[in-house]
């Protein structure tokens, strides 16, 4: 197992984004795209990233999906996440109990998390649509290709750095 993007980790990142959106939903293609926000909030104009700015961080979106499906079996076993069936899609929301789990950690870290979930929410909770969210991530994943000199190649879906 990875130290990083463990289910555990992915749990907490999770619930701390659930938590500051305060009673509203979220399907694993939202909460994907925020959880990549606030691990790399400055790349979004935001405050400074929880992880180093490294080349490739786009391909992080390619795993994220799994890693976070783990953290949220985790979290609904502990009773920290209600999941919803909706017409639209399977919905998740922080439970009542959510807010003073995430008030239990004191590290500097979770502090920070909870601070960057924060800021997430503020910019990015409001984009209602996936597509609202990928045209945010496509502008940063831009400025990732230009900063690190990636070359882009064009697929039939769009462009892909």
């Amino acid at each position: 197992m990875h130290p990083y993007n463990s289910p555990v980790e992915c749990a907490v990142r999770v619930l701390a984004v659930l938590t500051q959106r305060a009673g509203a939903s979220s399907d694993i293609a939202k909460l994907v795209l925020l959880d990549h926000a606030l691990l790399h909030s400055g790349d979004f104009d935001g405050p400074p990233s929880l992880h180093p700015p490294i080349p490739m961080r786009s391909a992080e979106l390619t795993v994220k999906r799994d890693d976070l499906e783990g953290g949220l079996r985790v979290l609904t076993r502990a009773g920290l996440v209600d999941v919803e069936a909706l017409p639209s899609g399977i919905q998740y929301r922080a439970s009542d109990s959510a807010a003073h789990f995430m008030s239990l950690l004191e590290s500097k870290y979770a502090l920070e998390l909870t601070q960057r979930a924060t800021w997430v929410d503020q910019s990015l909770g409001e984009l209602e649509t996936s597509e609202e969210l990928r045209a945010a991530l496509a502008s940063a994943i831009g400025h990732w290709s230009e900063e690190f000199g990636v070359v882009a190649f064009r697929r039939p879906e769009g462009l892909i750095p």
